[in-house]
């Protein structure tokens, strides 16, 4: 039986691995050779806007609402900030009390990173997000980090002049309805201060 500090040391080494294979196969980041997935999403929490980005050319551009701390970059659970940094859409669910809910990653393996290295979530816990991460499904949203952050509407609410969601992006119904059917699942979602 592997003890807790054996476990820990165990967890850090796979993800050490998980970590250097990525960077072997290049940096995702690396945008001189990178060809944008279709379509695409880009949020500018300043401007309060999302670009649908087609072939890397934006073909639309939505109004958007953010959590009640809109400024800062989400850190934990209940802060209600939205998050920065580069996500996809890993679960889309067509019934929910805001419409339609496009779910992102979030916690990713950078908000992770924050997480473990100032105590706020295990070994295990960063585990589990980095493998979800690698595996294109839903992270872990139970965490100390928070999570179930996505893209929604008003769901048939009236609409509200200023920021209102616990960290959520929200559009209005009309352009929740018009994204849900084209954004696929894996969809990259870029969320910039």
């Amino acid at each position: 039986m592997i003890g807790r500090p054996g476990r820990n040391a165990l967890w850090l080494m796979i993800g050490a691995a998980a970590v250097l294979a990525f960077a072997a196969m290049g940096r995702a980041d690396d945008r001189r050779h990178f060809k944008p997935a279709v379509p695409a999403l880009e949020v500018w929490k300043a401007k309060r806007e999302m670009w649908l980005q087609q072939d890397g050319h934006t073909t639309r551009k939505f109004r958007i609402k953010l959590g009640g701390e809109p400024t800062a970059a989400k850190l934990h659970q209940g802060d209600g900030r939205t998050p920065v940094g580069h996500y996809y859409v890993s679960e889309k669910r067509p019934n929910s009390p805001f419409r339609h809910f496009l779910g992102i990653s979030y916690p990713n393996v950078d908000d992770a990173e924050r997480g473990f290295a100032a105590k706020l979530i295990t070994a295990d816990q960063w585990a589990d997000i980095l493998f979800a991460n690698l595996r294109g499904e839903p992270p872990p949203w139970r965490t100390p980090l928070g999570g179930r952050v996505g893209i929604h509407g008003h769901g048939g609410r009236h609409a509200r002049d200023s920021d209102w969601t616990e960290g959520c992006i929200a559009v209005s119904d009309d352009d929740i309805d018009y994204l849900f059917p084209i954004v696929p699942l894996g969809t990259p979602v870029n969320i910039h201060d």
